[in-house]
């Protein structure tokens, strides 16, 4: 039965191509051109497409084209124009060929195993058959029985037949012994490169079935290792195994009340009830402990805000098989008896030891921010004049947090003094949050940068007050929205809309990425412990709209990434380890981790759907929108957490 072409079949093979090619720019164009987002997952033909199909279904086709040729005695061209009569220079054989054509009679070449042979030409008075009767389906000869002689053709005939004979001799070969060693290339090809007749010539059966081309269409060039690219853990586009995690996932239920834990322990049907409520939070901040790996922190709307403690290998939720690893882990609620229960936290943030935590809750126009211990233990809390607090960063040495909130059509920056929260405000007029939202980075324990639209200064608060002490030239039409500062080399990293990445120095100094085609919607350098050496590389991560993911050094002065990505959907959010060995990416579908410096393919993956886990219980129903999604490692980085909407999921690596 004939397969039929369509245009997604015909847009499959090339995007294929272009990804096992390392085309991966061109791939991206072409998938957005083509609006497909993920081919490989949404069309269903694709998993039984194996890799390099194009190059084998091209092969194929000019292999028939061929025997169409000798059958009906055509003009000798080709699908690319005249035939060349001799192959390229590194196969052609001594005069030995000459001499086998004196010795031994003319024999048709053996087709491939998924063609049937083609009958010998007809006379030249025979009319030509048409082309659905060129290939009759004809039992192939047994090797023993010889096929007859052809009629004598034209001396370029005379070379191409000779061309015919190496083959059937090679063929010949594997039924009487092994063939002949041939040379090993040094990236691992160990059937040479002089294996293949023609430049383009299918693998026979001694290739194994890799699919590969041999030679490279390049006559005289070595085989160059392509390099595995994948786009997701895909069939056939990668050579390792990734390892898929969904399987070793824990699912934290967000259901309201203190007793939620317990409730699914003891009844599971009264657990169910309450956590498919009409009040189940949305999530909003998901934080891991900077120091203890079992203590993770998350809060959100409905007045959540909790401290759980999570270890690995939690015994699996009872109440539903759909439901994967589901748990009810012990928790710290962070909320004063006082808020209303559908308060929101605004804003949430450890401070650098673990030894508190700060939380922003908002409700009614009315406004607080609250320290908490990693136990669970009140601290102190000061009412915030202007709500709500939609930002918090601890300096350095976790004596001052920093906030941001609206204030009169501007933007207030406010920094409360840890052990007091007395404060000290900074007011920025005519900036509005909402069209330019602010984002700030300490630099030292009284500096730091406060970065939104065409805005990049730097500031320094005192006993008394907050100044500006630098403001950074931008472009006019700047869209900024994040900033990171790197500690270790002084650096500051800025994105935005537009994206690009922007690297600063102390002095001002600007150096502009051309990174994304779209905007950047993600920022992160590496971890890195110790001191900086002038010869070390300083990695900076960046994700955007578009799918993709960069790495730069940002020492490179030629601005071209250290290694580059694929996702497809947009990236939503980046993390490292805190080891700096590995990256994690997210979209709002599923993660990739990938180890730093062996970005070919991913190390481990997850995905969000269709992952029993993220689907029950089944709590209210959810709007298609995610404003916000969580991703982090925890101190050892073996466990990484994502959420989003009201699920929270714990994700064990290693």
């Amino acid at each position: 039965m004939k397969e039929y072409l369509d245009s997604d079949r015909v847009n499959f093979l090339i995007w294929r191509y272009l990804l096992e090619g390392n085309y991966r720019e061109t791939a991206v164009k072409f998938q957005k051109e083509w609006r497909v987002q993920e081919p490989h997952r949404q069309l269903k033909f694709a998993p039984y497409v194996k890799s390099h199909a194009l190059v084998s279904v091209l092969n194929k086709g000019l292999l028939y084209h061929s025997l169409e040729r000798e059958h009906a005695e055509t003009t000798k061209l080709g699908v690319f124009g005249p035939l060349v009569a001799h192959p390229p220079p590194h196969q052609q054989q001594p005069d030995e060929s000459d001499d086998d054509a004196e010795a031994e009679p003319d024999i048709d070449v053996q087709p491939p195993p998924a063609l049937a042979p083609a009958p010998a030409p007809a006379p030249a008075s025979t009319p030509a058959l048409p082309a659905s009767q060129l290939l009759p389906a004809l039992p192939a000869p047994p090797a023993s029985q010889a096929l007859p002689s052809v009629p004598a053709a034209s001396p370029g005939a005379d070379v191409e037949n000779s061309r015919k004979r190496q083959g059937d001799r090679q063929q010949q070969s594997l039924v009487n012994g092994s063939p002949a060693k041939r040379p090993r290339l040094s990236n691992g090809y160990e059937h040479g490169a002089d294996a293949a007749t023609t430049p383009m010539e299918l693998d026979g059966p001694d290739h194994q079935g890799d699919n590969h081309a041999y030679p490279s269409p390049l006559e005289g060039e070595q085989v160059s290792t392509p390099v595995p690219h994948t786009d997701g853990p895909e069939q056939g586009t990668q050579i390792d195994k990734v390892e898929e995690l969904s399987s070793d996932t824990t699912f934290i239920p967000l259901g309201p009340g203190p007793d939620d834990a317990s409730a699914l322990a003891l009844s599971p049907g009264t657990a169910l009830s309450r956590v498919n409520g009409d009040s189940v939070p949305v999530l909003l901040h998901c934080q891991w402990h900077p120091q203890d790996p079992s203590l993770l922190a998350a809060a959100g709307t409905d007045a959540l805000a909790r401290i759980w403690n999570v270890s690995r290998g939690a015994a699996a939720d009872s109440m539903s098989e759909d439901h994967v690893n589901g748990i009810g882990p012990d928790f710290h609620t962070l909320v004063e008896d006082d808020i209303p229960p559908k308060a929101t936290v605004t804003a949430m943030a450890w401070n650098w030891d673990g030894s508190a935590i700060a939380v922003a809750t908002e409700s009614d126009s009315k406004a607080r921010l609250t320290l908490w211990g990693p136990d669970g233990s009140h601290i102190q809390h000061s009412e915030v004049a202007e709500p709500p607090i939609i930002k918090l960063r601890w300096s350095p040495r976790s004596t001052a947090i920093l906030a941001i909130a609206p204030d009169s059509g501007g933007a207030l920056i406010t920094i409360y003094l840890a052990h007091t929260l007395n404060s000290l405000t900074y007011f920025l007029p005519d900036h509005d949050l909402n069209a330019e939202p602010l984002d700030a980075a300490w630099t030292t324990e009284t500096e730091f940068l406060i970065c939104g639209g065409e805005l990049l200064a730097l500031l320094h608060y005192s006993d008394r007050e907050i100044v500006q002490v630098q403001k950074f030239e931008t472009r006019e039409g700047d869209t900024l929205t994040h900033v990171q500062y790197d500690s270790v080399c002084s650096l500051a990293a800025t994105c935005g809309e537009k994206g690009v990445v922007d690297i600063w120095d102390n002095t001002g100094k600007r150096r502009s990425i051309e990174a994304h085609c779209d905007t950047v919607t993600a920022l992160v350098w590496q971890p890195k412990s110790g001191p900086h050496n002038d010869n070390d590389e300083r990695l900076l991560a960046s994700g955007g709209e578009d799918g993709a993911i960069f790495i730069w050094n940002a020492f490179a002065a030629d601005n071209t990434p250290k290694c580059s990505m694929t996702m497809g959907p947009a990236i939503v959010a980046l993390a490292f380890t805190p080891d700096g060995a590995f990256l994690a990416g997210a979209t709002s579908e599923r993660i990739l981790i990938w180890k730093v410096g062996d970005h070919s393919i991913p190390r481990a993956s997850w995905s969000r759907l269709p992952h029993p886990g993220w689907l029950s219980p089944r709590m209210n129903p959810e709007s298609d929108e995610e404003d916000e999604h969580c991703l982090g490692w925890d101190s050892t980085g073996h466990k990484l957490a994502y959420g989003v909407n009201s699920r929270l999921a714990i994700i064990n690596f290693r």
